[in-house]
């Protein structure tokens, strides 16, 4: 081969001369390990409309996460001199129970993700190779580059998740919720799924993971907590919306929602009339909105309707066509609930 692009396996580092313009996995000829390649040129990347840029990823996120940011960041600021100072007043004795504690979170981690390899199947190409091509397929679409691995578990404790701290990063995925979603008539409710997580690592969600391990190491100061926790359910209404650029699919992404929350099974029987009326009685609760503020997650009537009203204004098309499946009285339900964040579409007008 004369002309090509030199790839270090990620295993062995054995170095690879691989073509032009090729982008999946490889197997390494000297330990046989599998490694993504990427040999593209920027004349053969997908097209913008492919392709999430970090200008467009910016347009994705909740309007209200960058405010809830700068407010995170005052609380941080204060915290980080304060631990500074408490180093140097106990001559590093605060820098060795901090240290304590956080190699004790990575060590515990360690050990879970070893248990997984135990006890789950790891995504890869030999091993539920579709998850793993739309795997491949949602990071290079939001230009991650960085490892993330993907296990199937029967575990039935938790239907998704995205464990990260620091370099360490990986999903669970309960086998049952994603029983039929890389088929072709669900590949976009498994899109919604990954892109949400992938996209919240791009989108750097977890920025505050070590400021929320000092404040929850002093004395559970709840004042700090309440003053971040709106930063964190903000970033969980981001993700949602990343999933929906990259399915494109408002009926797929509310589907994989269901399955998320109540299982593969009976997600069917998940009706939009019902959580309405949730919505409705939590929106005029007291004890709603008090339950909303303690929380790391936004409740998930609050997450149907944002990602509904997301999609009013950034996929009208496709909220038209969602909406049409409904009468006109839950129709019009639904947009008296719908957050004012988007009120209009992109064309300014109202839908």
């Amino acid at each position: 081969m004369k002309h090509g692009k030199i790839i270090e396996c990620s295993c062995c580092g054995q170095a690879h001369k691989l073509p032009f313009g090729k982008l999946g996995t490889v197997k390494c000829k000297t330990c046989s390990a599998s490694f993504e390649a990427d040999t593209r040129s920027k004349n053969d990347s997908p097209s913008i409309n492919n392709v999430i840029s970090k200008h467009e990823l910016k347009k994705l996120l909740h309007p209200t996460e960058k405010s809830r940011f700068l407010i995170a960041l005052l609380i941080a600021f204060p915290i980080t001199i304060s631990a500074v100072s408490l180093i140097f007043a106990t001559f590093g004795l605060v820098l060795i129970g901090l240290s304590v504690i956080i190699f004790t979170v990575w060590f515990v981690l360690q050990i879970s993700k070893a248990s997984l390899i135990g006890s789950s199947v790891l995504v890869s190409p030999h091993n539920f190779p579709e998850i793993h091509e739309i795997l491949v397929e949602v990071k290079a679409r939001l230009e991650y580059k960085k490892n993330v691995d993907i296990y199937i578990t029967e575990n039935g404790n938790v239907n998704a998740f995205l464990y990260k701290f620091f370099q360490t990063k990986f999903i669970l995925l309960n086998s049952e919720v994603v029983h039929s979603m890389p088929t072709s008539e669900c590949r976009e409710q498994l899109v919604w799924i990954l892109g949400r997580f992938i996209g919240s690592l791009k989108a750097k969600h977890a920025r505050f993971q070590l400021l929320s391990i000092i404040i929850k190491s002093i004395e559970k100061i709840k004042i700090f907590n309440l003053l971040i926790l709106p930063y964190e359910r903000a970033t969980q209404y981001s993700g949602d919306q990343i999933g929906m650029a990259l399915c494109s699919d408002l009926q797929s992404a509310i589907v994989a929602f269901d399955k998320l929350l109540v299982g593969n099974d009976i997600a069917k029987d998940v009706q939009i009339k019902g959580l309405l009326e949730q919505a409705n009685q939590l929106h005029f609760s007291f004890f709603g909105r008090i339950s909303k503020i303690l929380s790391t997650h936004p409740h998930m009537t609050d997450r149907y309707l944002n990602l509904i009203a997301f999609a009013r204004y950034m996929y009208p098309e496709e909220f038209q066509k969602y909406i049409a499946q409904f009468d006109n009285v839950t129709v019009s339900e639904m947009g008296s609930l719908l957050p004012k964040y988007y009120p209009l579409n992109k064309s300014g007008k109202q839908v």
